[in-house]
C-alpha cells in the first residue's frame, strides 16, 4: 500500500503503486475502490513533491493480562 498527497492536498491510501498525473495521483486498479481518503492533516512530510510512501498495515494487539 502506498500513501500519496494530491496538489490540493488530499491525503490518500493506495492498494498499489500510484502514478502523478497533472493534479493527482493515479492508479487504474482504483478504479474498483482500493484507494482511502484519509484526514489530510495526518503524515504532514508527504507533500504532492514527494513520492508515493510505500507502507503496510498491522493489527493492533492489546497485551493479554494475567489472571492470577
Amino acid at each position: 500500500m502506498y500513501l500519496a498527497r494530491d496538489k490540493n492536498n488530499d491525503l490518500y491510501l493506495f492498494r498499489i503503486l500510484p502514478e502523478r498525473r497533472r493534479e493527482c495521483w493515479w492508479a487504474d486498479a482504483a478504479l474498483d475502490g482500493s484507494y482511502l481518503r484519509l484526514d489530510k492533516q495526518l503524515y504532514p512530510e508527504i507533500t504532492w513533491d514527494t513520492e508515493p510512501l510505500e507502507v503496510s498495515l498491522a493489527p493492533f494487539q492489546q497485551p493479554v493480562e494475567e489472571t492470577a
